[in-house]
């Protein structure tokens, strides 16, 4: 994607099951055929559902009722 693309809840859920759709019907195969977009739209969906993202190189990941780090906004640079 070249611009920021701001995607309403139901229209993010919809493009995840599109793509889990691909990898449900065709297993393996299937992940090869998910878009960019799909694959997204299941990361944010994992992440409203509260999974964590582990940096790459990062430990293991905390637990889950340890605090977020806050965020940082244009202001804050």
């Amino acid at each position: 994607m070249t611009a920021l693309a701001r995607w309403a809840l139901p229209a993010m859920m919809e493009r995840a099951a599109r793509g889990m759709g691909k990898v449900d019907l065709h297993g393996p195969r299937g992940a090869t055929l998910v878009s960019r977009d799909e694959i997204e739209a299941m990361a944010g969906a994992l992440a409203i559902l509260g999974l964590r993202a582990i940096p790459p190189g990062a430990g293991t990941a905390t637990p889950i009722d340890t605090p977020l780090p806050p965020l940082k906004g244009p202001a804050d640079v």
